[in-house]
């Protein structure tokens, strides 16, 4: 089936270790304990005996049917349903027609947000039935995915049905799972907590229903579905589910919003990958199973979250820190986030939250996920003094509508986001930032040659072949794209460094710094 998925961490949205979300907070090193100006992590509602009802499924083979349809001179015999996990679904049923022989048989298959595919079903001549499956290769299809199906039957006369939806549960047949649902979440589990399941559904309850309220008021309405939450116990067994057989070692989970579900794997006892040296990183002989299974409650209520976004916002995300920072914000249990950048601050800068953050570099502290803390610190920070969660339902109105995180966050604090920003750090300890630091263009002097104007339209140089388009002015930056000889450019701003002109290019829709010399060569 083809599918719209995001998988967690990192956009580009890489199937990777949903292990940083649980690392950080788990461990403080010697000398960083939390400051008492550091402002609360936010409190989750009173939520204790929530109810919930706790089953085991699976472990059997087991035939759904429905019921049989006369429909318009169509007749429909029961449609029986099989599971053949983890390498897909199979679907029958007999048809005939008034209007004669019947012509193709197609199988709808739907995920919660009405997405979805078909499959055209075969004739199986020996059994006089039509035959549709679905992730025969396995597709990494989760175990527990729940879909609604109907058939589309047309005759030869070319008239057509189609049936009434029937909703539909991908079951593993080969092992026994927990399943429980209360009213915000339903959660399957295999292969760990069995000595005690009843904790494990009553934590998970009181979890969902302790951030729910917190979630609603901040973005407005409740999600328009159940989101269902699955935790294989190793890799392994999630790995049946792909054709090949084995996911990568870094793998966590995915969190689909198609789907509407959270797809995890039980939290292991090494060190996540790259994050050995992390001085927050729990040591793997603390990794006793009972905090292995405490840190699904907290990952769950933080991808839960990113359902949100999609369901309630429309995608709209905004940059890493502000997606993952607010997922972060909703959870369980955030961490601690402003320990770790005060404790990071006499070994280097923090980026500013206007460029490039990203998750997967190992900062000075030896740790990753810097868009999480950084992302999760500033909303707390600026929910604390402008408005509390109206302030983030505002900015979640906005960019519904399409609106930047940056202009949004102006328009209900009353000031530049550059502001806000420098007032964040400031009360984690860090150095403010110029303008000139994060717009290194904003420090240019007048160019020196008044001959080539904003506006002007330009061809490149024969020489060289390649002319390279560096991300800000100046002589040691990134080049960040390439444009060809003889190309025809637009002037977009222009400016001096240290005696040399810059000028920022439009060329062919790619835009970047070229220097004079490379703009019109150096003996013009």
């Amino acid at each position: 089936m083809n599918r719209k998925q995001r998988f967690t961490f990192a956009s580009g949205l890489l199937i990777t270790a949903l292990a940083a979300i649980t690392i950080l907070g788990l461990a403080i090193p010697a000398g960083a304990a939390p400051s008492a100006q550091d402002i609360p992590t936010p409190t989750p509602y009173p939520a204790e005996n929530t109810p919930y009802t706790l089953d085991v499924v699976g472990g059997q083979d087991a035939t759904l049917t429905f019921p049989a349809v006369e429909q318009e001179g169509f007749r429909l015999g029961e449609t029986t349903a099989l599971s053949n996990y983890p390498r897909g679904m199979e679907f029958r049923v007999t048809a005939e027609s008034d209007g004669g022989p019947i012509q193709d048989v197609i199988l709808f298959v739907t995920l919660v947000h009405g997405t979805g595919n078909r499959a055209v079903a075969e004739w199986d001549a020996e059994a006089q039935e039509w035959v549709a499956r679905i992730w025969e290769t396995g597709n990494m299809q989760p175990a527990w995915t729940p879909i609604s199906v109907h058939w589309r039957v047309r005759d030869a006369a070319e008239n057509s049905i189609d049936t009434e939806p029937q909703p539909v549960e991908y079951a593993d047949t080969g092992r026994e799972w927990f399943r429980m649902e209360s009213e915000h979440v339903v959660l399957y589990w295999t292969g760990f907590g069995e000595d005690d399941p009843d904790t494990v559904a009553q934590t998970m309850a009181d979890a969902m229903a302790a951030t729910h309220p917190r979630r609603v008021a901040g973005f407005g309405r409740a999600l328009s579905y159940k989101p269902v939450a699955v935790v294989y116990p190793d890799r392994e067994t999630l790995a049946e589910t792909v054709g090949s057989g084995a996911v990568s070692d870094r793998f966590a989970g995915i969190t689909s919003t198609e789907w509407g579900m959270s797809i995890q794997v039980l939290r292991g006892t090494d060190y996540a990958p790259g994050n050995e040296n992390c001085v927050w990183a729990t040591k793997p002989e603390d990794w006793t199973m009972e905090r292995r299974i405490n840190t699904i409650y907290s990952v769950t209520t933080h991808e839960v979250t990113h359902l949100y976004q999609f369901d309630v916002l429309g995608g709209s995300l905004g940059p890493q820190w502000w997606s993952e920072g607010q997922a972060d914000w909703f959870s369980l249990a955030p961490g601690n986030y402003d320990e770790r950048l005060r404790a990071l601050e006499p070994l280097q800068d923090m980026p500013s939250l206007t460029g490039e953050i990203g998750w997967t570099r190992i900062e000075a502290d030896g740790c990753y996920a810097l868009a999480y803390d950084m992302g999760v610190s500033f909303i707390n920070f600026l929910l604390t003094n402008y408005g509390g969660i109206e302030t983030h339902l505002k900015i979640a109105e906005q960019m519904r509508l399409g609106t930047s995180v940056y202009a949004a966050v102006e328009d209900v604090t009353g000031k530049p986001f550059l502001d806000v920003e420098n007032e964040w750090r400031t009360y984690l300890g860090y150095p403010a930032l110029t303008l000139a630091d994060i717009d290194p263009a904003s420090a240019l002097e007048p160019p020196l040659d008044t001959s080539i104007a904003e506006g002007d339209t330009l061809v490149l140089p024969s020489t060289p072949f390649m002319a390279p388009l560096y991300e800000e002015p100046g002589p040691y930056v990134l080049s960040n794209a390439s444009c060809f000889a003889g190309t025809q450019v637009t002037v977009l701003r222009a400016g001096s460094l240290d005696g040399v002109d810059y000028y920022e290019v439009d060329c062919m829709g790619m835009t970047g710094w070229m220097s004079r010399d490379q703009l019109i060569g150096p003996e013009s």
